[in-house]
Order: C-alpha cells, then structure tokens, then sequence
C-alpha cells in the first residue's frame, strides 16, 4: 500500500446509476464521503463513530467539487483513491480519484471539511474547532499533500 493514498473498492449498483445505467453524479460525492469515513479507522485506528458519538467531532463538508471525465457504469466496481492535500486549523482537505476497472481515470474531486463541535453541552456547539493534536499527529503520519503522492 503507498503511504498516504487510502483506497476505497466500490460496487456500481442499479440505485447508484440514472436511466441510462450511468452513475447519477451526485453519488460521487457519497462516494468521496465514505472513502473519507472508511479511511478513519484503517488508517488513522479511530472508528469514525467514536469520533462523533464519543468524542462528539463532527467533518462536515464546507466546500466540495468535482470533474467528470468519463462515465461510470452499473456493474463496474470502480476505486476511489483519497489523499489528504492539505491540514489547517481546523480544517482538512481532501482530494479524490475515481479510476475504472481497466484504472482509467473516471472521475476527480476534493473536498474541504472542518473539525466541528457536536456537543449541545459546549460553548462551541456547531462551530469550527482546532484538530485535536492526537489526530492531528495520526493525519500527518498518513502523508499529507506531496508526501501523499501526485494530485489528480
């Protein structure tokens, strides 16, 4: 496994496709959501569930986008690779590649979320706060940005 790239299998189902049995582009980014989800506690050794119900952290997506380079299709099983480009403040970024069957490139995209306050108890409930520094630490031992390899 090259360091800093986590890799997500997923099957193309019949509900993943529009009409014409082509991923509808929304599920792009699910699929972006749960290599992210998935990547927690392979990588890192949190489950993302303690994440928010025990430590009540939530990472919404504050800014995402996507390019579409070739469709993808029901029955395929396609990758999704995702790098950490970027750790802020409170705020990391992602990036992803969607590559087919033969590892032609399908899709690429990124996203931005925040470190979020999810205790109705605290002061900063719902509201950006800094990476705790244990996870902090767990992120840049992943790779984060050129050490993570080439952007797509």
């Amino acid at each position: 496994m090259k360091r800093g790239i986590h890799i997500l299998p997923i099957e193309v189902r019949f509900g993943d496709c529009d009409p014409a049995g082509i991923i509808y582009f929304p599920r792009y980014f699910d699929f972006f959501h749960q290599a992210m989800e998935s990547w927690f506690p392979r990588h890192l050794g949190l489950g993302y569930e303690s994440l928010i119900r025990g430590q009540r952290l939530g990472f919404p997506a504050v800014h995402t986008e996507a390019d579409f380079r070739r469709p993808s299709r029901f029955g395929e099983r396609v990758e999704v690779a995702m790098r950490v480009l970027a750790v802020g403040g409170s705020s990391i970024t992602f990036g992803y590649e969607v590559s087919g069957p033969e590892g032609e490139l399908r899709a690429t995209g990124r996203s931005v979320c925040v470190v979020m306050d999810l205790d109705p108890n605290s002061p900063t409930h719902e509201r950006a706060v800094p990476i705790p520094s244990d996870l902090r630490v767990r992120i840049e031992a992943f790779g984060v940005g050129s050490e993570a390899g080439p952007e797509g």
